[in-house]
């Protein structure tokens, strides 16, 4: 089977979208079929390669709405006749995302080759704090988002707010759920020993004990909620973006996804307030090193997580007593981390994921 991906972004662009799309694709290549993939260039990434079994085709990109937390990246050049010769003979076409312009190819291309498309929706619709993001979303939704809908011959999302939503919207699909997995290989507890070189080299205080924020330079994330917690025998660090920040947090930048195994793996508690999430990677690679999370409900997330598997907070303004009450007892830090490891070797497999979406594709194309 010939599987076309597009993805509006991919690594090295960071972000768990791109992770979850890296494994899909390397699943299904490791399975014995043939997969293109074609998504953005970022930094020194660009052109064709192949990786790890996948054809990766990175296209010249406007990235102008980073800088503003809106990532809608815009593919532009030759390079998308490279990509429809290669996707001519794809059996089954996946993408990611409804409203990006490589979900647009996508479904162009679904309807003019008669080829089997599905969706995959990570976030549905978001709220912003400015109106006018709010109303540009909705038109996107009503033109673009219903025009793959339409094409789409089947939905999938990890996300039970995003599949009402998706539910909403003609032609009103019956979305698929498939949650992600983790690498539980890779994404392991640290002994002692392991734990004090890695604090060495992130330059985190050896003896304190450490809370970390993960995400992107987006108001979504609500890094600034996370920052007014007053911080009382605990010290914070940070990544995920390059950005400044206060002297007394420790500013760990943009880290490359191959060294978030050993953070994960050094700090004492992790902290995610975000909101508009399908369901964070990041959670479930902390949860797979016995790391507890601090966790803002999304009622979405219950399709995928219980909220017995990490402290949950269903408000902002509940955060400063649970990041107090993480940082200061260690025997509750230790009971959380035990039942996150717990659910993450019950339930989560990347191998699990990627066999799903392998039987739905060649449902399509029987």
């Amino acid at each position: 089977m010939h599987v076309g991906i597009l993805s509006h972004n991919f690594p090295p662009h960071p972000g768990g979208l791109e992770v979850m799309v890296m494994n899909l694709a390397r699943g299904l290549a490791g399975l014995g079929h043939q997969v293109t993939l074609v998504s953005s260039a970022w930094e020194d990434a660009r052109g064709v390669s192949v990786e790890h079994g996948v054809t990766v085709h990175r296209l010249p990109t406007l990235h102008h709405t980073e800088g503003f937390g809106v990532p809608y990246p815009v593919q532009f050049g030759p390079g998308w006749s490279a990509v429809r010769d290669a996707l001519r003979s794809a059996d089954v076409l996946n993408a990611h995302g409804a409203l990006y312009v490589t979900s647009q190819v996508a479904a162009g291309m679904a309807r003019k080759r008669g080829t089997p498309l599905v969706l995959t929706d990570h976030v549905g619709i978001l709220e912003y704090e400015q109106r006018h993001l709010n109303v540009a979303q909705k038109l996107a939704w009503a033109t673009l988002g219903r025009f793959v809908l339409q094409t789409a011959q089947a939905v999938t999302t990890y996300n039970g707010r995003v599949a009402d939503f998706l539910r909403s919207q003609p032609p009103h699909h019956e979305p698929r759920f498939i949650g992600n997995g983790v690498d539980m290989k890779t994404f392991a507890p640290r002994d002692q020993e392991q734990r004090r070189a890695a604090r060495g080299r992130f330059g985190i205080p050896p003896d304190d004990v450490v809370g970390l924020f993960v995400g992107r330079d987006t108001p979504k994330k609500n890094l600034p909620a996370v920052l007014n917690c007053a911080r009382d025998g605990y010290s914070l660090a940070v990544c995920g973006a390059d950005r400044a920040l206060p002297e007394d947090v420790v500013n760990l930048g943009l880290q490359p996804y191959d060294a978030m195994p050993d953070l994960f793996g050094c700090v004492d508690f992790m902290v995610l307030a975000s909101i508009g999430e399908g369901f964070p990677l990041a959670i479930q690679e902390a949860m797979a090193t016995g790391l507890p999370v601090v966790v803002l409900w999304d009622e979405g997330y219950g399709a995928w997580v219980s909220r017995e598997a990490m402290v949950v907070v269903d408000r902002l303004d509940q955060l400063p007593a649970a990041m107090q009450s993480m940082a200061s007892d260690a025997a509750r830090r230790q009971a959380v981390g035990a039942a996150a490891l717990e659910w993450v070797h019950s339930r989560w497999s990347w191998e699990a994921t990627v066999a799903q979406y392998e039987a739905l594709f060649l449902s399509l194309i029987d």
